[in-house]
């Protein structure tokens, strides 16, 4: 009979990490506590306008994702995306790497992944216990689900932290990973207010990126939709703050610094990615104890992009393949 194998988070790293472990040939149960998948490659929406709050786009550098981008583009799950962008207020001309998003929206990414994979949506898990050499998740309704042969956990370090119950030399090993909050921003205008450029990033000290959404490919709509992120600093400092606060101070730096028209949003809505950004990664592209079969993975293990939580979640599935055939 194949093992079964226990995911916690359903964002690009814990997609991929039950991806790996489907084309080994094991059983995967994906716990998230979210009711959506894809974590910080995520889109919502205000009335019917998509707008993607979390990663604006992603760029490949290795192989391996830069294969997993092509199968995207070839299935309609992603385009290319070339906007114009200024950078502290100059022209920032052409792309190192080419820019990659979503279709329609960003969370599209992630789709291929969850195929195969027995989601579990609107779980919160609260720690893991072994019982006679298999692992139990348990969630925070003090129910609980197993035996699993092998856990990987999927989530930011801090909640990793929380998650890892019995194994605590582990969890200690993750206390100088920093991740940092970010404030998004989503903008909805009957009319085209921003200046020529679709990207603005590093325009202030409260404001590191505002974004045309809909200059995206496959963003239709009327008037303007904008993406504003702030940067680490303020978001740190005002992660607190009332939602709404938040939006009206961040939509007033927007205007101040890009000199907008006086103009008054149809909609105006703040979100809080509590871990928006990796500060200082773990070092390595995931971890794995053989021996207690439980893995880490995410971004924050080897950098800040969502290749680094692709790479680190196919690795770390390949991992625990490997220790249990």
């Amino acid at each position: 009979m194949p093992h079964r194998v226990a995911v916690i988070g359903a964002g690009i790293a814990g997609l991929a990490c039950a991806r790996a472990l489907r084309q080994a040939g094991f059983y995967v149960d994906l716990f998230e506590k979210e009711k959506g998948v894809g974590g910080r490659i995520g889109t919502t929406r205000l009335g019917l306008a998509p707008f993607d709050h979390g990663a604006q786009y992603v760029t490949a550098r290795s192989p391996q994702f830069r294969a997993y981008l092509d199968e995207l583009m070839s299935s309609g799950y992603a385009k290319s995306w070339e906007p114009t962008i200024a950078v502290g207020g100059e022209e920032g001309g052409n792309q190192i790497l080419s820019w990659h998003v979503g279709m329609p929206g960003m969370s599209a990414l992630v789709r291929p992944l969850a195929e195969s994979v027995q989601l579990n949506l609107g779980k919160a898990v609260h720690t893991i216990t072994r019982d006679e050499g298999m692992w139990r998740i348990w969630f925070e309704d003090q129910t609980y689900q197993g035996a699993y042969s092998a856990v990987a956990i999927a989530v930011p370090a801090a909640q990793a932290r929380l998650l890892l119950g019995p194994l605590q030399d582990m969890a200690a090993s993750l206390s100088h990973v920093r991740m940092s909050p970010c404030w998004a921003l989503c903008v909805r205008l009957d009319e085209a207010i921003l200046p020529k450029f679709d990207v603005y990033s590093d325009m202030s000290q409260v404001v590191r990126w505002v974004g045309r959404n809909n200059s995206k490919p496959g963003r239709n709509g009327r008037g303007e939709h904008v993406v504003v992120h702030a940067s680490q600093t303020w978001s740190r400092e005002t992660e607190d703050a009332d939602p709404d606060l938040v939006a009206e101070e961040l939509w007033a730096e927007v205007c101040h610094i890009l000199n907008l028209p006086p103009n008054r949003p149809t909609q105006l809505e703040a979100f809080l990615w509590k871990n928006g950004l990796v500060d200082q990664p773990y070092g390595e592209t995931f971890i794995f104890s053989s021996d207690d079969r439980v893995g880490l993975a995410g971004d924050w293990c080897a950098g800040r992009l969502a290749e680094h939580a692709f790479t680190s979640g196919t690795q770390l599935g390949r991992a625990i393949a490997g220790a249990i055939t």
